[in-house]
């Protein structure tokens, strides 16, 4: 939440659901206080609203990666390697969201933040459009009244104003030489194995059968799955409808235990005549990586038509691409970053890099690159004021109370009565890895978008 909002922004108030499986069958979710603010109880039903809200456009992000992965995203570690799962991690992000809503709306008076008529006015519609756009169950479901999502709406508007007024002294000027940006374009030879290109080749061919298998399989599977969880929910007017998880079909076991095997065989190999195999390749790929540099260097080749070459061969382990980066910056690796130091524009390196067993051949395309250069500056800024943003939130947070019923935050948590439905690039790669359940493509997918303009001013234009 803590955005910095520019004059203009935009304040999205958008709620993904799966309208079908709400339509009819959709209870009031309870609504329970589970935060106190300075000892006062936060609304149950903002509080329920919030939740809803925000795990609901969560479940359309991870969606995407839960179909690549096939794992569900909510129980792995949130990537931090504390041994926190995204859940966890959610169940605190959203308590500290609610938190600073309420902080930024106590300390308004402090930079003078007020709501114009105009704006009241844009939230009220924007409320309204909202509640008629979505049927009873799904507003059941987010305990959402007009009343609640204005306060919501309000809440967020003043916040915005506010982290405004947080950054009106914060540093915007950024030079040059401090967010200056080069392009660097690179062919890398990353040493293979030839056992290591077979069982690469072997396991796609395998993937690829048992996909087109698993997909006639999987389908009629669905169906009849559907048709008889349709019946059950019918009879009991079940509320909490959750996406379904394609079962594994016989030809998908098969093909993961394949895959180990193939896995666990290539690595025995690999133990086995690691050394003498992984030091030929090396000698091999070197070679290759010095061959191109020379003709590259004697100009008997221009930059861009090894990329082409590259390109065309398709050679394991062989690539190009390219890095845009500053000086000081920790990515791509240091000695990327050295060598191309106080480079012109359209110089070759003359010498190969090694990072991390891998051979580079390095070009300078842009040693300043102005639109990068101008979106670092922009970065650079952001941060400034994300960082002041942060500085006086902590300062506000240490001064009051925040108290969280954590037990009672679980529970409503895991009372799903909805479920997001999966975005297009989500479908895309669902298509890709398992076929699409017969329950999805029968569930009516309503996507609600409310937004409202809300013009704030910059110190520049007041």
């Amino acid at each position: 939440m803590s955005k910095v909002w520019k004059k203009g922004a935009v304040i999205a108030l958008a709620a993904v659901m799966c309208a079908g499986a709400l339509s009819g069958c959709g209870k009031k979710s309870e609504a329970i206080s589970v935060f106190k603010f300075n000892g006062d109880k936060v609304d149950g039903d903002l509080t329920n609203f919030v939740l809803r809200y925000e795990q609901a456009s969560l479940d359309d992000i991870y969606a995407y990666y839960a179909s690549m992965m096939q794992q569900d995203i909510w129980s792995m570690d949130d990537g931090q390697g504390l041994g926190i799962t995204t859940w966890d991690n959610f169940k605190n992000k959203v308590g500290e969201d609610i938190e600073k809503l309420l902080l930024a709306e106590k300390h308004a008076a402090d930079y003078d933040v007020s709501l114009t008529d105009d704006e009241k006015k844009a939230i009220t519609d924007a409320a309204s459009k909202f509640m008629s756009d979505n049927d009873a169950a799904a507003l059941a479901s987010m305990s959402a009244t007009q009343e609640i999502v204005e306060r919501y709406l309000t809440l967020c508007t003043i916040q915005s104003k506010v982290e405004e007024g947080m950054t009106a002294d914060v540093d915007t000027n950024v030079s040059d030489e401090e967010a200056a940006q080069r392009t660097v374009e690179y062919i890398r030879y990353t040493p293979s194995t030839e056992a290591q290109t077979e069982a690469e080749s072997e396991s796609e061919m395998a993937g690829t059968e048992a996909e087109a298998e698993n997909t006639v399989e999987t389908e009629a599977e669905t169906v009849a799955e559907t048709e008889a969880e349709t019946a059950v929910e019918s009879e009991a007017g079940t509320a909490a409808v959750e996406t379904e998880k394609p079962s594994k079909t016989k030809a998908a076991d098969e093909t993961e235990q394949a895959a180990t095997e193939a896995e666990q065989s290539l690595t025995e190999e690999q133990t086995e005549a690691e050394d003498p195999a992984m030091a030929e390749a090396r000698v091999r790929y070197r070679e290759m990586a010095e061959e191109m540099l020379d003709e590259l260097k004697s100009s008997e080749l221009d930059f861009d038509a090894a990329v082409s070459q590259v390109n065309e061969n398709s050679v394991t382990g062989v690539t190009s691409s390219s890095y845009t980066f500053g000086k000081d910056d920790t990515y791509p690796d240091a000695a990327i970053i050295e060598a191309t130091n106080d480079l012109e524009d359209d110089t070759l390196v003359e010498k190969l890099v090694e990072v991390d067993d891998s051979f580079y051949i390095l070009y300078v395309k842009d040693a300043f690159d102005e639109e990068a250069t101008e979106d670092k500056k922009q970065s650079i800024i952001d941060e400034r004021k994300a960082d002041k943003i942060d500085e006086v939130y902590d300062g506000w947070i240490a001064e009051e109370s925040f108290d969280v019923d954590t037990e009672e935050l679980s529970k409503i948590l895991k009372e799903r009565s909805y479920t997001a439905p999966a975005s297009d690039e989500t479908e895309a790669a669902s298509q890709e890895t398992e076929a699409v359940t017969a329950s999805v493509e029968t569930e009516l997918h309503m996507e609600v978008t409310v937004e409202t303009e809300i013009e704030v001013e910059t110190e520049s234009e007041a």
